[in-house]
């Protein structure tokens, strides 16, 4: 998949990925000649990787006033 196309999918500036690469972050990337791929199964580890869901919910107390 190209930056274009991964960029795409998640909402983000291809200069994001090309900043990612630069820092040695983000998805594993295959460099074709002068061209930038994301494999499929690369895209899907760094997205399962960074799931995050959201926690427990919160618990309320009842606390009792003197009338």
């Amino acid at each position: 998949m190209s930056t274009k196309l991964l960029s795409r999918r998640w909402n983000i500036a291809p200069r994001t990925l090309e900043r990612w690469r630069a820092e040695g972050r983000g998805p594993q990337f295959v460099r074709i000649g002068r061209h930038v791929r994301y494999r499929q199964i690369d895209i899907q580890a760094f997205e399962a990787k960074h799931i995050e869901t959201a926690g427990p919910a919160p618990t309320l107390t009842v606390v009792e006033c003197a009338a």
